[in-house]
């Protein structure tokens, strides 16, 4: 990846992106910005619902840094209500969406049921539409397809990736705009690597397909992806024998088993959590931290 600055802030790109002049991304480090610990630097998320949760003022003032910084400050900015699931929204401006990410309406506005998108990936072929999902650990997946001109994001939790979130965010760019996936590019931003993410028996059942989630299961059409896909190895510490799953490279499998190329897919080798002095980590830091946004855009 390419490290980039923008006054105090820094942000990475992926390599293979840099060919297309009409795709704008970054995915965000937690340098620069308003927020004060545990949020501190460049927290984009906040939850009015617990006590001591950042402030409006400083996350709606780290987001419009976020655009300056990509140059799209008069772009309009969606997102999703991220709900751990592998359901994807089209954004198309025809419909009710709030695309106001980066402005104080964004919490000042009541929310209409039509207008709250939830999922964990957004795909859209608008121009001077920005995309922003924010993370701490989850895997960020950026996709681009130059041909049918198609952008999305996926937000790869454990939860969401062991529902299949990167196959069925592929599906989706086949289905709505006729993608081929060997036209696709895919990047895979920083998250938590196995070095650092001990997970549950329970985990691994549930990409094997031994267990099932009670509310929104597997899609069957998904299922030997998911369970064909899962990377888990052991470690072992003193006394005891400790799970591990890998995030990144189990996302990247599901691309690869949806057809696309593996040279099509740029994966960064950034733990969050080894690196949480540079990224937001929830695991790392014990779930009283900020989120770093991914953001991507085609030029207008």
């Amino acid at each position: 990846m390419i490290e980039r600055q923008h006054s105090e802030l820094c942000y990475l790109q992926f390599n293979h992106y840099q060919q297309f002049p009409d795709l704008l991304h970054g995915i965000f480090t937690r340098a620069g910005g308003y927020s004060a610990a545990p949020y501190r630097g460049l927290n984009t998320s906040t939850s009015l619902k617990i006590a001591g949760a950042d402030s409006v003022d400083n996350v709606v003032r780290n987001r419009q840094l976020v655009l300056q910084a990509l140059a799209i400050e008069n772009y309009p900015c969606v997102t999703l209500w991220q709900i751990h699931s592998a359901d994807v929204a089209i954004f198309d401006m025809r419909d009710e969406w709030r695309t106001d990410w980066a402005c104080h309406s964004y919490y000042e506005r009541t929310w209409t049921p039509t207008s709250i998108h939830k999922g964990d990936a957004l795909i859209t072929t608008q121009r001077g539409i920005a995309i922003a999902f924010s993370f701490a650990d989850c895997v960020p997946v950026l996709l681009y397809d130059p041909v049918k001109q198609v952008i999305g994001i996926a937000h790869g939790g454990w939860r969401g990736t062991a529902r299949g979130i990167a196959a069925a965010a592929i599906d989706a760019m086949q289905k709505h705009f006729g993608c081929q996936p060997d036209h696709i590019y895919a990047g895979i931003g920083p998250a938590i690597g196995p070095c650092c993410y001990e997970v549950s028996e329970a985990v691994r059942q549930l990409f094997t397909g031994q267990m099932q989630f009670d509310e929104r299961p597997v899609l069957e059409r998904y299922r030997a992806i998911v369970r064909d896909s899962a990377q888990f190895s052991t470690l072992q510490l003193a006394g005891r024998t400790s799970l591990r799953l890998d995030l990144r490279e189990t996302n990247r499998r599901q691309l690869l088993m949806m057809g696309l190329l593996p040279d099509h897919i740029e994966v960064a080798g950034i733990c969050t959590c080894c690196q949480r002095e540079r990224f937001f980590s929830h695991r790392g830091e014990h779930g009283r931290t900020g989120r770093f946004p991914a953001v991507i855009a085609l030029r207008s």
